[in-house]
Parts: structure tokens; sequence; C-alpha cells
């Protein structure tokens, strides 16, 4: 059976005419009583009772009423939401995203779902870590990381979205928190950093502009997470060094930021994603998304 003839058999059911049934079909009335009569065979029953004056549903024809009029229900809905898909009004996108790449996030969404409201958007937050190995297992759609994540070739085009940088973390209580101190100034402090297993990326980073201004951190906590670090930090158990976004995050209101100079401390972030892009809601992203960030 296919969907017409379940939708012939509804229209005759409700109209209880044949002659009626095709002209709102657009079709001849013998046209009508094929489809019925191939449907019949298909089901191996009678789904009326026919005669010169009058037509009526058999037993098995009201019991199948129901299922068919649920059948194209279900086709209409589905043709809908493809329709809407290639349309990008439906459908549905995923999104890994870094803590640190937050308002950048928050911008699109705000923008993407003004102007696409039936798209579902599934986020996940992710560590360092975890945002470069879901990168190559091409688990997410689109990725919201540090450039230097994303895989190295051609799969992958990126949008650069904002450049961060890198800033000394103190406790609001210690002598130098009001005074911009320089991470000389810090040698011997106890230092509280993000761990490299956890997040390699920022790990690299920080190691490096501590050697380029002759720091070496006497590290006496590793945390998997920022918003440990930052606790800690605000606990006056030591200093760090974390991307400034993170304290636009995570409660930190004992905790002192000065911003660390030189290129060496940037850190810039994209939009990541695979070519080709086969969701349409992908590609309705991506408009908006280039419209907020692009040249």
């Amino acid at each position: 059976m296919d969907i017409n003839q379940l939708k012939y058999f509804i229209s005759v059911a409700q109209t209880l005419n044949f002659s009626e049934s095709a002209r709102r079909s657009g079709l001849t009335q013998p046209s009508i009583s094929h489809h019925i009569n191939e449907l019949e065979k298909q089901l191996g029953s009678r789904l009326f009772i026919r005669n010169k004056r009058n037509v009526a549903l058999t037993d098995a024809g009201q019991a199948f009423l129901p299922h068919a009029v649920e059948m194209v229900d279900i086709s209409n809905k589905a043709a809908l939401q493809l329709s809407r898909m290639e349309e990008g009004r439906g459908g549905r996108i995923s999104i890994a995203a870094l803590t640190t790449s937050s308002a950048a996030l928050s911008k699109c969404l705000t923008a993407f779902s003004a102007a696409y409201p039936h798209i579902v958007v599934d986020i996940n937050f992710t560590s360092g870590k975890t945002q470069s190995i879901i990168m190559n297992e091409a688990r997410y759609e689109l990725h919201f990381a540090v450039e230097e994540m994303v895989p190295a070739g051609e799969t992958f085009k990126k949008l650069h979205t904002h450049t961060d940088r890198l800033c000394l973390a103190l406790p609001k209580s210690h002598p130098l928190a009001d005074k911009s101190p320089q991470l000389s100034e810090l040698q011997g402090e106890r230092f509280i950093s993000v761990s490299q297993t956890d997040g390699p990326a920022l790990y690299s980073q920080i190691s490096k502009v501590c050697r380029a201004r002759g720091f070496k951190p006497n590290v006496t906590c590793q945390y998997d997470r920022a918003e440990a670090v930052l606790i800690s930090v605000g606990a006056g158990l030591g200093i760090s060094i974390i991307p400034e976004a993170l304290s636009r995050v995570f409660f930190s209101e004992n905790v002192a930021f000065v911003p660390i100079e030189g290129e060496d401390a940037l850190r810039n972030y994209v939009i990541a994603w695979q070519e080709p892009v086969k969701n349409p809601a992908v590609a309705c992203f991506m408009e908006i998304a280039n419209g907020i960030f692009g040249n």
C-alpha cells in the first residue's frame, strides 16, 4: 500500500461517496475505485459495502480507518520535518564548546534562535583534552575551540571568533594583588595549575609563557577543572595563570586578575567544522556566525 491509497480510502470513508471523493482528490471516479480495490487486495479485506445507492464501511474498514489516519499523519509530519530541514527551519545541531568560548557561543545562539526557533541545538561543554579527542572522532558538527586544537589538514574549516589573553590570578588578600606584579616577583609562590593531562594545550602555553619570563612555577596543586583552580586561588592556596575568559564565567569574587602582556599570552578561538556540510541547519548556523564574526 502507499500513502495515496490511504488518503483516498480516508476521503471515501469521510464522504461515503466515490464521486465526491474523486472530485475532492482531482481524479476520476474509476481511478478512485481502482485505488480502493488495490488497497483491499493488499489488505485481504473488503473496506466498503457498495451498491448503486449507498456506500458504507465494513467492520474491517471501520477497524482500519484510525490506523490509516495515523499513518497519513505520520507521513505528513515527516515530510514537513524534512522540508523544514532543507529550508533550515527545522532539524538539530550538535555543538561541543570550551567554557572559555561561552561568550562567542552565546552571541551565536541569541541570533540563531531568533532566526530559526524550530532548530534544536544540543550543546556539550568539554575540557581541553576531551575537545581534542572528539574533534578527531567527528562526534559533533560544530566546535567552539582554541585554534591550535583543530586537527591539521584541509578537513576542518575555521572561523575566528575572538582572542583571549592569559592572566595572572592572585588571591585578593595577596599583598601584590593590586600592584600588577610581574611573574618574576612571584618566584617561589605556591602555584596551582590545570593538569597537563586534562588541559594539554593550556598547560603547554602556560609553560612557554613562564619560561619566556624566567619564571619557574612551584606547582603544589593540579586540577582537572579550571573552576577548581579559581576556588583554590580565592581560598588563598596559591596563585595561577588562566585564560582571562574564565574570570567572567566562574565565581571568582575573591580573585584578582592581572593580564599578562605579550603575543605569546594570546589565545585565538574559532568555530571549527568539517567539510562538506551535509546538515542544512549547520549551514544556517554558520551563516549567522559569519554575520557576527566574519570580515
